[in-house]
């Protein structure tokens, strides 16, 4: 599960001024989540994809890959990476680790040039923003599913060699860890440059022993000129944020998000996770607010799925002008969002009680079997499954926490 650099190196150079017709409908998860991506594309950033269609003809418009053991959202984010050179938005709030994880071996299994890179540079970022770094297991299963020297282990391995060396709680968090991963953190520790201003220095953007990438230019190219060449990233917003100035560069993104973008401690900075105890409301809204982010953020799954509900209903453009009449308790994503934002829930039943009002208000309206009635069908499946795992994820974000 590591192949960092991996990738193919194109004979021309790929250009969106030439045309590109051809597509590659992939088929993600159990539920075969249709991916639209362009053919050229695609090879010319994986070399997983460029190897599947040597032996293939040329002259077909659409082509079929299936990809069973990926998870739809993380298909989305390198989708995202694999068209904008980005795992997320400016203005979104990173993945979870275990998202993160995810996407790290994917992009070894897809040998997408850059992309394991990038992903190790999001979760710097997770980490600058929850103030935590992996919980126990996380790191066991990483050191599990990685050969030795794999980047990914290196940098998890060398943030738990920090947390041993700064926290009160070490002892009880070495003792959780496996004999052959306590082994390798001993090594870790006892590398002289350990804990030196260098090799912080070196470990502070890129994790622990890996070279800081180059940065692409305003006009969007890499650095070294490898891979496609890119259109200027123009930022989106969510709704909610639409009247923040966006930062003018990821690289200025990276050491000190707008003020506007930074969490509240509510929000996901230090959330301690006792085990064995109920979860409180305020720990289940930092979910809550964390699900509607991605919900209207995408990338992928999502942005189809909300479509018809991000914003609310307009009853003269939308083309149902008797839609105020019948529906009594109109409800969108994006006022859910707002609503979030000022802080006006309390628990996460009402959050939820309003995403479900957006349902209850298409099957009211609509009738049954028409589109706008199946995608909301498939977007309420969506939202309870992910509902569902809230515990899952606030166990996961817990995490274990650094010292102040």
């Amino acid at each position: 599960m590591d192949a960092e650099h991996a990738g193919p190196a194109p004979t021309r150079a790929f250009t969106w001024r030439d045309p590109h017709p051809m597509f590659v409908i992939v088929l993600v998860g159990q539920e075969e989540i249709p991916f639209g991506v362009h053919k050229d594309l695609v090879c010319t950033k994986s070399a997983f994809f460029s190897k599947h269609f040597e032996a293939q003809s040329n002259d077909q418009l659409e082509h079929i890959v299936k990809l069973p053991e990926v998870d739809p959202e993380v298909f989305g984010l390198a989708q995202n990476f694999m068209y904008t050179r980005s795992v997320f938005g400016e203005s979104e709030t990173p993945p979870g680790y275990d998202t993160l994880i995810s996407l790290y071996g994917l992009g070894s299994k897809l040998e997408v040039h850059g992309m394991c890179e990038e992903t190790l540079e999001a979760m710097q970022e997770c980490r600058r923003i929850t103030q935590h770094i992996p919980a126990t297991p996380v790191l066991v299963q990483v050191w599990e599913d990685t050969p030795a020297g794999s980047p990914l282990r290196k940098l998890l391995l060398h943030w738990a060699a920090e947390y041993v060396r700064s926290s009160d709680s070490r002892e009880e968090f070495t003792k959780s860890l496996p004999h052959n991963v306590l082994s390798d953190l001993v090594v870790v520790m006892s590398n002289p440059d350990f804990g030196t201003a260098k090799n912080a220095s070196s470990t502070s953007h890129t994790g622990a022993g890996l070279p800081s990438r180059r940065r692409h230019g305003h006009d969007g190219v890499d650095g070294n000129n490898e891979g496609a060449e890119w259109p200027s990233k123009t930022l989106k917003h969510r709704h909610s944020d639409a009247g923040h100035k966006p930062a003018t560069s990821r690289k200025a993104s990276r050491t000190s998000l707008p003020t506007a973008l930074k969490p509240a401690k509510k929000q996901r900075v230090n959330i301690h996770i006792t085990p064995g105890r109920p979860f409180s409301e305020e720990e289940k809204l930092v979910f809550c607010a964390d699900l509607i982010g991605r919900m209207l953020s995408g990338p992928g799954f999502w942005t189809r799925l909300v479509g018809p509900f991000r914003e609310p209903v307009n009853p003269q453009t939308d083309g149902v002008p008797d839609y105020l009449e019948k529906i009594t308790r109109p409800m969108d994503l994006s006022t859910i969002k707002a609503k979030m934002d000022r802080k006006e829930y309390t628990t996460s039943d009402e959050f939820a009680a309003d995403v479900r009002q957006i349902a209850t208000n298409c099957y009211a309206y609509h009738t049954k079997g028409n589109p706008t009635w199946l995608a909301c069908e498939k977007f309420e499946d969506h939202f309870e499954k992910n509902f569902a795992g809230m515990d899952k994820w606030l166990l996961k974000m817990g995490g274990v926490e650094e010292p102040a």
